[in-house]
Order: C-alpha cells, then structure tokens, then sequence
C-alpha cells in the first residue's frame, strides 16, 4: 500500500522544529577545562566505589571460604607481598614469607656500613662488640644478657662499694662543677685503682660524660666496645682518663643508655650533680633495661659537706637494680689528702688510690 505524504501542518512542524544537538557536542567548547576535569575524576571515583562496594563482602560475606595470609615488608628495591589464597596453605606460606625475611644481621650490617662514614672509628681490635648495630650504644636492644659465666668473676672497689662480675662498667660525670674540690681527680683516681683488679679475662669500659657521653676508644660503627682487662689496655685507659677534663653541663640519661646497652654486670656510676633529676618515667626505663639483662647499678654522689639527702633520685636508682648508693663528702677527701699528701699529690696530678681515707 502507498504510503500517504505527511499532512502540510506536520510537514511545517518537522521543518521548523530544531533537533537538539548532543550536550558535547553543544557544550565541550564552552566548558572551562578544569570543571570538565573534576567532572572526568568523579566519575571514574564514583565507578571504582560502585565496583569495590560489590566485591567486598564484610562481615555479612558467606562464612567458610577460604582464607588468604598475606606478608608484606619493605626492600630496598621496594614492598615485596607473600600471598596464599586458601587457608590450607596460609601456614605454609607465612613461615615461607617469614623465612625469607632480611636477617638481622643483614639489615645491622647495612646500617653499620651507612654509619662507618658518619662516625670515629674505636681502638678496640679485637674487643667483643656488645652494642646494637647503628645505635650509637643508646637502643635497648643487641646487648646480650650478663657476662660469660664460664668466666672467674672479679671483685673491685669504687669509693668502697664492691662489684662482682665479668664485665664493668665506669660510667662518671666530668661536668664543670667537677673541678670544684679537685673532685674530678679524686674520681680518676679512684678509678684506675679499681681497674688494676680486673684481669685479661675480664672486659670493661669507660664513659665520661657531660651533655653527652664520651667512652674509652671512642665510637665505631656499632657503638662503644668493651675492652680486655689486659695490661695493655689498661695502660691505654690510663692515658685516656688522664686526658680527661671537666667541662660543660650535665646530661645523665644517654650515657647511662649507653653502658646499659654493653650488658655489664656492674655498673659505677659517680656524678656531683642532682639537677637535673632524672623523671620517674627515666629511673623505671633504666631499671628495666638494667633487670633485662642482669645488671647491678652503683652510684656514688660527689657532695659539699655532710648529707642532706638530696641525691633521692641516685639513691633510688642504685636500689631499683639491689646496687649500693654512698654519698661521698669531696672536702672531707681534699681534707685527708692534705694530711697524707703522699696518697694524692692533686697539684701534681699523681693518680695513685686514696689509701689514707
């Protein structure tokens, strides 16, 4: 059948009617470019959540699929993902993923080879390194736990406190308040004749400190080392404290760190100061390291005249770890080296003991 024209009055409508055109082709030109973009990335957004929404099933997913483990740790290269996908195998591939982990020593030794660069090299050849690698001897970990105890134990002396062990530490002040009452001579000198009971069997180290802590033999890369109680090396010692001189302010924290993390078996602590006090949170965190690994603490306070009791925060320090505290009166000392001049000549810088007190 033949299709009949379209009517004169529809006819005009179609001709007159404008089609519209579609909205870009109308509209792209006079959109501004950074509104077309934001448009663009919240669509994209909005179809990855719609996606993301579907796949995820929460808490309301079917119970009693498999069940993945996935590891991931950073590489130098970048982060590296061990994944198992069904919970048969999840044991098996995290103790695959952990086994192939970087090793401490591996990643110790890295860090020991960035530092050696940074750091003064010590003069221990030969000393067992007991600090942590990249630590600067103030982390709390790498130290291993108390002395070889194979070893016979020796007993020395530091103002009358004994300490028993393998393995010393001599950790004293050498701020500037140390040269009132030649006090910082009377210490050295203390010290060296506590050294002469240790033997080639036996380690130690010295620490010096003001606003920072200064060991014998200086810093390797891993930290101060402890040395053999040869006569070599106490020889070297001496030299070493001789050179010593008080200066500066005070800073107790970081060198008490620092012996910590050699796990001594005893520790000499001496200062003159009581400011600055150490917090509670400061006297617990030593106590801990110090009972992590076995560590007695003695502490001898350097004071003008008769006690006043206001060395509580070095009492308490020696007591939290079973060590003795003395408070030790620096004029009274200066007083019997007047009268046995032939025990100390401070004037001369004779570092013989104290026998006379």
């Amino acid at each position: 059948m033949p299709s009949l024209p379209p009517s004169p009055a529809l006819s005009d409508r179609l001709t007159r009617r404008k089609i519209p055109q579609p909205f870009a082709s109308r509209n792209i030109g006079k959109m501004p470019a950074w509104l077309a973009s934001i448009l663009f990335h919240v669509t994209v957004l909005a179809t990855i959540a719609a996606v993301w929404k579907t796949r995820s099933g929460g808490t309301g997913a079917e119970s009693g699929g498999p069940v993945g483990v996935a590891v991931v740790y950073e590489t130098n290269s970048g982060s590296e993902y061990y994944l198992s996908d069904a919970a048969s195998g999840a044991e098996a591939s995290a103790q695959s993923a952990i086994s192939s982990l970087p090793s401490e020593a591996s990643v110790g030794s890295s860090q020991a080879t960035l530092l050696a660069d940074l750091l003064p090299s010590g003069t221990g050849a030969g000393s067992e390194t007991i600090a942590a690698a990249g630590s600067l001897g103030l982390g709390d970990g790498g130290a291993e736990l108390g002395g070889n105890s194979k070893l016979p134990k020796a007993k020395t002396t530091v103002f009358g406190i004994e300490g028993e062990g393998t393995r010393f530490l001599y950790v004293f002040d050498r701020s500037d308040s140390m040269n009132g009452y030649n006090a910082l001579q009377t210490a050295k000198a203390e010290l060296l004749s506590s050294l002469e009971s240790l033997g080639p069997a036996h380690q130690f180290q010295i620490i010096f400190y003001n606003e920072s802590p200064m060991p014998y033999g200086g810093l390797s890369e891993r930290g101060p080392q402890l040395q053999r109680g040869d006569e070599a090396s106490k020889a070297n010692a001496q030299r070493f404290v001789r050179s010593i001189a008080a200066v500066g302010g005070t800073q107790h924290v970081d060198a008490l760190r620092m012996a910590l993390n050699m796990a001594p078996d005893v520790i000499f602590f001496l200062t003159d100061a009581d400011f600055p006090r150490l917090s509670e949170t400061e006297i617990e965190n030593i106590h801990t390291r110090a009972s992590r690994i076995n560590a007695t603490i003695h502490t001898i306070q350097f004071g003008s005249g008769p006690e006043r009791n206001s060395g509580d925060w070095i009492r308490r320090l020696a007591v939290g770890t079973a060590g003795q505290y003395r408070y030790v009166d620096v004029t009274e000392l200066q007083r019997k080296a007047r009268t046995c001049p032939s025990t100390l000549n401070l004037d001369c810088g004779d570092l013989s003991p104290l026998s006379c007190r």
